[in-house]
């Protein structure tokens, strides 16, 4: 197949780019579909720059377009710049209405030099998708969707200019859309918002097997192992629920839980205001912050700590919860919202803990009950090391299932 594949440039790829190996770090659905595409497929990659700067995680703000040959991919890639690409003066706001327009030209353009057998676009180019699958119906289109957002749910229920164009958008008549099942209600989001005839697919992401690494990081062998060991990992943000968590531990150490230790993995905006909240309160012992762990340490973070805690507000099937499903961890997460988190509650029954979100009291509670009890956090563990047979499944299985989709699209296209 010949793929035309847009999707924006995630921070997690610009390392690659900069150093020009292949060297990708999260978003692993994405780098595995690319390695995957790279591999089997005649590719033309297109990575659009959107936002960068101040509260933003892109570092990327080349001001022209570039084309890189990439040690570990067969096909070079091209990154589309974003805002840069336009005079400062302009305003951040005018820019990035330019920005759109221009990225929409040049992947037009594209479309007429490739001629390709499919478009795949990601949710930062949805109006690419949304006009291309609008305007024609000769080249299939794929929408793709990492899971529901704050945002994406105001759209169901527009009330300013862009909420209501991002809904248009997403009522386009796309071929598919594949949507990662990550816990946020995926499944009642489309029903909402996408049109009733669109194909639709939600496949819950992969998990290799876990191994340890040879070299142990050192802030990892840190951590006192005499202690019993909290686990957070994800972005310090107020929607994943690091306050709560945070909060928690507090409330344990000021109950006189003293025996603890909470292990937090991650980088966001609120990180100082939460290394501020721990000062203020003489806790600073009690806590470890990690940011820029290479991704083969993460299952020694697992193995050496004795809770994991997942506190994210849009759902908890992400694939660092995976991961800790695959280490068989004694694990705490929200309980099932109006429609959210659904199917991790279905999928992981009575194996974790749950607690009501944004309820750092309920957590504390839920802490000390397993803080107490070793041989309940052994039931927890030997809980999940059954449950997960029923529906984890390989990176491999994972995307493999997602190419034979898009060949079926381009099949179904072409005996039409």
């Amino acid at each position: 197949m010949k793929i035309l594949y847009v999707t924006r440039l995630f921070s997690g790829l610009e390392d690659s780019f900069s150093t020009k190996i292949w060297n990708p770090s999260g978003v692993p659905t994405i780098y595995r579909v690319i390695e995957e595409i790279d591999k089997h497929h005649t590719p033309c990659f297109l990575f659009i720059a959107k936002d960068n700067g101040q509260g933003y995680f892109s570092l990327w703000n080349e001001s022209t377009d570039k084309e890189i040959v990439v040690s570990g991919l067969n096909h070079n890639v091209r990154i589309i710049t974003g805002i840069n690409f336009f005079p400062a003066w302009l305003g951040r706001r005018l820019n990035m209405i330019l920005r759109e327009i221009r990225q929409f030209i040049f992947v037009m353009l594209e479309i007429i030099k490739f001629k390709p057998d499919l478009v795949y676009c990601d949710h930062a180019n949805v109006f690419i998708g949304g006009i291309l699958s609008r305007i024609q119906s000769r080249i299939p289109v794929v929408f793709r969707v990492m899971g529901v957002d704050g945002f994406m749910r105001q759209c169901l229920t527009p009330d300013n200019f862009i909420q209501k164009a991002y809904r248009w958008a997403y009522k386009s008549p796309f071929d598919i859309v594949l949507c990662t099942q990550d816990g946020s209600g995926v499944e009642l989001w489309m029903n909402s918002v996408l049109q009733h005839n669109v194909r639709r697919e939600v496949l819950l992401n992969g998990i290799d097997v876990i191994t340890l690494p040879r070299i142990i990081d050192k802030r990892l062998l840190d951590i006192p192992n005499e202690k019993t060991v909290i686990l957070f990992i994800g972005k310090l943000e107020v929607y994943k629920g690091c306050y709560e968590f945070v909060q928690s531990v507090l409330l344990l150490l000021r109950g006189g839980y003293n025996n603890i230790h909470a292990l937090i993995i991650g980088i966001g905006n609120e990180e100082q205001s939460l290394k501020n909240l721990i000062e203020t309160k003489g806790a600073n012992g009690y806590f470890t912050f990690i940011n820029g762990l290479p991704h083969e340490q993460i299952s020694v973070a697992h193995s050496i700590s004795d809770i994991y805690v997942s506190m994210n507000h849009f759902g908890n099937l992400s694939n660092v919860n995976l991961e800790a499903i695959q280490s068989n961890d004694c694990i705490i997460i929200p309980k099932q919202q109006v429609d959210i988190d659904i199917v991790t509650n279905s999928l992981l029954k009575g194996g974790v803990v749950t607690v009501s979100i944004q309820d750092p009291e309920g957590l504390s509670n839920a802490l000390m009950g397993l803080i107490d009890s070793k041989e309940k956090r052994a039931e927890m563990s030997y809980a999940i090391s059954i449950i997960k047979k029923d529906f984890l499944w390989s990176w491999q299985e994972r995307i493999d299932r997602e190419m034979r989709l898009l060949q079926s699209v381009v099949s179904s296209n072409n005996s039409n």
